[in-house]
């Protein structure tokens, strides 16, 4: 089992290598690109700030807008990367299961030695490895380029953002495995999981925005996801989204493994 673990885990690498330089670069120049011009925007920002509704403040995470960091969070973190990411995680995961079921490559690799648990746990493993190289991406064009304009940006409070947004989008792969052990197309799987994504944030913000409805953000996985440059990284969120993203996708192969593949 652990050489068919590794040969899988070794064919989806091969398969998202370009993936670190097309999503990290995308997403990494936009965000340096929000360090860049911080500082010919910081004093018209602070003045922003003080005629912001606070409700909006409130739905966007945002406090305050006093450094380069808080302003990536809140045009960068609170939206775009993390919802860009988590679709990322859901399209490989669904390339990997009722993809290669659609285009019959699961056939020649079900004729091997190797079990369907195994194949999940593979791809889902390549996929999580992959979104820390993207992340990693992200993370040192947008330091470096807030080093170089001189914004005095933090590694660190940087870091532990774009560490945050780990654990969110595996969990939204976990679901596009859970979804294929049902499904049979990529294009269902993907709509489902991504649906579900994009239904939870407008529930989440929904739920600040309007006092009454703030219990429902308790299903919403952006409820845990927070803002970790804002307030730190929670360490139960964190947990409690990748085990999440683990019992999910172990269910999904379940259900995976007891399904015909057509």
């Amino acid at each position: 089992a652990l050489r068919s673990f590794a040969a899988v885990l070794r064919g989806e690498l091969r398969a998202q290598r370009l993936a670190p330089l097309t999503w990290g670069l995308g997403l990494g120049s936009m965000t340096a690109l929000m360090a860049g011009i911080w500082p010919s925007i910081e004093g018209s920002m602070q003045e922003l700030m003080k005629n912001y509704p606070p409700s909006l403040k409130q739905a966007f995470g945002i406090t305050e807008l006093a450094t380069v960091e808080q302003y990536v969070d809140a045009e960068m973190l609170s939206l775009i990367i993390p919802l860009a990411l988590a679709f990322f995680v859901i399209r490989r995961m669904a390339a990997a299961i009722a993809g290669a079921e659609e285009q019959g490559h699961l056939d020649a690799l079900l004729s091997l030695p190797l079990s369907r648990g195994v194949l999940v746990a593979g791809a889902l493993t390549a996929t999580a490895i992959t979104l820390v190289e993207i992340l990693a991406v992200i993370w040192a064009l947008t330091w470096l380029t807030g080093t170089i304009a001189g914004t005095d940006i933090s590694a660190v409070i940087l870091g532990r953002g774009l560490v945050n947004v780990w654990p969110l989008a595996m969990a939204f792969g976990g679901l596009a495995v859970l979804a294929a052990g049902v499904l049979h197309r990529s294009a269902v799987v993907t709509a489902i999981a991504a649906g579900t994504l994009v239904a939870m944030y407008v529930i989440d913000l929904v739920g600040k925005l309007a006092d009454p409805l703030e219990p429902a953000r308790a299903i919403s996985a952006f409820r845990y996801y927070g803002s970790a440059i804002q307030n730190g990284l929670d360490v139960s969120h964190v947990c409690g989204l990748t085990l999440v993203a683990l019992v999910l996708a172990a269910v999904g192969a379940v259900l995976f493994e007891r399904r015909d593949v057509l």
